[in-house]
């Protein structure tokens, strides 16, 4: 199987800002889009708002239309990795354990890891969310984890005491992740490999 990184994740987070009822301003903001070229076309996540004419372009210099894509797969339903979907009307959606076919019906398993795609694994990441999930995929002899939020460089740089959500989950996950993975792809930033992968691995492992 290929993978391709369609568009690369983003996360501008400006900070603080002295505006009345605003916390901050993040922007702009866009989970990476995975194309995985095989058996079947899926996606890992579509992306955000405002991003849907890079998403197509990009789309259409792999020789594809928004109708040969078979499967979507959201690592977690937040807007910024899934508000593109719409785009992809023939296709089946995968999103935290629910398989959803375009023809209405949905399939809720038990857990996503019960999900069996062609050429790629899922497998549950939970921490950034309950129901997290990231794809593994081999190809060209290394492993490929499409990770969505449950990993990143700026957020294990920032130090574990800066976790949101389940931070306990979130370790769990991330240390999973380092463990079996060549090549991570993260939710926002770089794609982690090589020096940066080992540099990471260290600071989580210490977690």
């Amino acid at each position: 199987m290929e993978v391709i990184v369609l568009m690369e994740g983003t996360h501008n987070d400006k900070g603080p800002i002295e505006k009345k009822n605003i916390i901050k301003v993040i922007d702009p903001i866009c989970s990476s889009v995975i194309l995985l070229k095989g058996e079947k076309n899926l996606l890992v996540d579509t992306g955000y708002y405002g991003f849907e004419d890079k998403l197509l372009n990009a789309l259409k210099k792999q020789g594809l239309k928004p109708e040969e894509i078979d499967i979507v797969v959201n690592t977690h339903r937040h807007f910024d990795h899934t508000a593109n979907n719409h785009l992809f009307k023939k296709a089946s959606q995968i999103s935290e354990m629910g398989f959803w076919f375009p023809k209405k019906r949905i399939d809720v398993y038990k857990s996503v890891e019960d999900i069996k795609l062609p050429g790629i694994k899922l497998i549950a990441t939970p921490g950034h969310t309950k129901e997290s999930c990231s794809a593994i995929v081999e190809s060209n002899k290394k492993t490929y984890v499409m990770s969505g939020d449950a990993v990143g460089e700026a957020v294990i740089k920032a130090g574990k005491e800066a976790l949101q959500g389940d931070k306990e989950a979130y370790i769990k996950s991330a240390k999973k992740i380092f463990e079996i993975a060549d090549v991570i792809i993260p939710g926002h930033g770089k794609i982690i490999e090589g020096d940066l992968l080992k540099e990471l691995k260290k600071i989580v492992d210490k977690w």
